[in-house]
């Protein structure tokens, strides 16, 4: 009879373990439907759009720089011709007012300013260009099985891309609006355009392609073009057998459009400061809390390191008042935590490798930077190396069961529906 009543015992913990990885596998599955771009882009745009409508609604906000620009370049001059409701982190600078950011995302809202002026929404064209980087994210993923570079099913797919896009910073910049969103997710979307040219353009295209996305990643977030590193290893390892002059050649298309946006750039601050390589951070406006480290270390100092790679990398800050200086990435977002996993996996392949010194040499100014990204939920400096990232995620997580995905991706999206709630309740947005 004991033997019995253990065997029945025995029988119904097994049924409920089946039954729960079989609630586990259904919701993978139902995730599966975001491994297709336009379903991806639907769901992402609908609840970014709900939320900023649920925040402040989908008015510009008060510092939606990038329409002042954009105004600015449409009447010929670099300086601002109107004054935005707030000024922090503007630019003044012989008696003009300029932005430190680099101006592509103002060039690419220049048709909206025209037509509807300075007015135009912000909140709401940055939740399209958020939405539009999920589609291209997932895009990417199908294009990376595709190739063999991370083989994932679409279930699996579809986890990775609700993690990033509703368990992650991104649901926290894409309703917000503002400069310093915009700046970041046009960057991103950019980044993610130029891995999806080279892992899926075939030929001469490729490389030209990649480096037009890479070019324009670098025109809103310098930085960003260290990504090209690993598209660089990519690339070249693909079309290793062709001869040396025609790899000479496809590597000077994808080089062209990077080296002409400097040059533009270069010129940009020229006109604007006499000066090639300056951004005009020293007049900027910046948040007083900032004010002494600047003036004693200066906007990049490996004083800044210890700090910035607690917050970003350690922190768990969700439940105490420093929140708002970020928390560790792979406990906010623990899909992620596929990343290390796939180092540790894969350390014996060159690809791995690629893909992590591309996030060191992405992350060296973030962690070396002034600041953390306050006033903040979650490390946002690190969507600049997200691409490389995921990727990494992705080649790691394909032994991982279901039911693990699906633990992990709830922790993310309910640390960030929590962060997204702690906003607007201490912000309003």
């Amino acid at each position: 009879m004991p033997g019995r009543a253990q065997g029945s015992t025995a029988n119904q913990a097994g049924a409920g373990r089946d039954a729960d990885t079989t609630v586990a596998d259904g919701a993978t599955a139902l995730l599966g439907a975001l491994a297709r771009p336009w379903v991806a882009f639907a769901a992402a745009l609908v609840v970014y759009l709900l939320r900023a409508a649920w925040g402040t609604g989908l008015a510009r906000s008060e510092d939606a720089y990038f329409n002042y620009l954009a105004d600015a370049f449409l009447h010929g001059q670099t300086h601002l011709r109107l004054t935005p409701p707030h000024t922090l982190d503007l630019v003044y600078f012989a008696d003009r007012t300029y932005l430190y950011w680099p101006p592509f995302p103002a060039v690419l809202v220049a048709p909206l300013v025209a037509l509807f002026g300075v007015d135009v929404s912000d909140r709401l064209y940055t939740a399209v260009v958020a939405a539009l980087a999920i589609g291209l994210l997932a895009r990417l993923l199908a294009a990376l099985d595709a190739v063999g570079i991370a083989p994932l099913d679409a279930a699996r797919r579809g986890v990775l891309v609700a993690g990033i896009a509703f368990g992650s910073f991104v649901l926290i910049l894409a309703p917000a609006g503002n400069v310093w969103s915009t700046a970041q997710l046009v960057g991103w979307a950019c980044t993610i355009l130029a891995a999806l040219a080279a892992v899926a353009v075939p030929g001469a295209r490729g490389y030209l392609l990649a480096g037009l996305a890479l070019a324009a990643a670098m025109a809103t977030r310098n930085s960003l073009v260290l990504n090209g590193l690993w598209l660089a290893y990519h690339l070249l390892r693909r079309d290793r057998r062709l001869p040396l002059r025609a790899l000479a050649g496809r590597a000077l298309l994808g080089i062209a459009p990077v080296a002409a946006a400097l040059a533009l750039l270069a010129a940009y601050n020229v006109a604007r400061f006499g000066d090639p390589r300056q951004l005009g951070l020293p007049w900027h406006n910046m948040h007083p809390i900032f004010r002494a480290d600047y003036e004693r270390y200066g906007l990049f100092d490996l004083h800044y390191l210890p700090t910035n790679l607690y917050y970003q990398f350690l922190a768990y800050s969700l439940f105490t008042e420093a929140r708002w200086q970020g928390s560790g990435i792979f406990w906010m977002s623990p899909l992620l935590l596929a990343a290390p996993y796939a180092l540790w996996r894969g350390r014996q392949e060159p690809l791995t490798w690629a893909l992590a010194l591309t996030c060191a040499l992405v992350y060296a100014p973030i962690g070396l930077l002034m600041g953390t990204g306050y006033f903040q939920f979650g490390p946002r400096y690190l969507l600049d190396l997200m691409v490389p990232l995921v990727v990494l995620a992705a080649r790691g997580l394909r032994p991982w069961p279901r039911w693990l995905l699906a633990l992990l991706l709830a922790i993310g999206v309910a640390t960030y529906a929590a962060g997204s709630w702690l906003w607007w309740a201490t912000l309003g947005i």
